[in-house]
């Protein structure tokens, strides 16, 4: 495995975006799988494959539907467009309520590029917070997600128990640092701040 490889293979982006009328950001990922969109899609919301690659989900999978991921987050589909996008609400006990976005883009050659769209309320300080948790967050289940889809998925423990997760999650957040470093959304002390905090946070050692 190659993570400095894994980490280029993501490309990191910050947009402001409204949220429940007022302001928010996005941590937006996207990553290039070698699959075609419907079965991307399939993989991202079969339950009995989302628990495969990521939690057990259970609900009423649909339009106007919810959906509960088991010990994590749920909320509403508020946008099902197979197999093309998803938009969901995004509620987790203890933090504000959030959306989710995935977009799916077909590229030829059976490959689909994947845009993940993860908004939070607040600017500043608390925008920074935002990203740097959710963007490191999504960035090992993006890559699992890969190597599922591809037929040779890792085990669920890898990102538990390796030095090689370690060093990823370090550099997931940097790179989610210099993302919001280049869209300034606050200064350069606040985005150093957070980090380290983040940095703690994820890697307590």
């Amino acid at each position: 495995m190659d993570i400095n490889e894994w980490i280029a293979q993501t490309t990191r982006d910050v947009r402001p975006r409204s949220i429940s009328g007022g302001t928010g950001y996005a941590a937006v990922a996207r990553r290039t799988y070698d699959a075609s969109a419907e079965e991307v899609w399939n993989a991202l919301t079969s339950p009995e494959r989302v628990a495969q690659w990521f939690l057990p989900v259970s609900g009423d999978l649909r339009k106007g539907g919810t959906f509960q991921l088991e010990g994590h987050a749920g909320g509403d589909i508020l946008e099902c467009d197979r197999p093309h996008r998803f938009h969901l609400t995004w509620k987790f006990e203890g933090h504000s309520d959030q959306e989710v976005v995935v977009t799916l883009v077909p590229e030829g050659d059976g490959r689909t590029t994947l845009e993940l769209e993860h908004v939070g309320p607040g600017d500043g300080e608390r925008a920074v917070s935002h990203v740097l948790a959710v963007g490191a967050g999504w960035d090992p289940a993006l890559v699992g997600f890969g190597h599922y889809v591809t037929g040779d998925p890792l085990d669920k423990q890898f990102w538990f128990e390796s030095e090689e997760a370690l060093e990823f999650t370090k550099k997931s957040v940097r790179a989610w640092a210099e993302a919001l470093e280049s869209k300034q959304v606050a200064s350069s002390d606040v985005v150093s701040k957070v980090t380290e905090e983040t940095l703690k946070f994820y890697t307590p050692e």
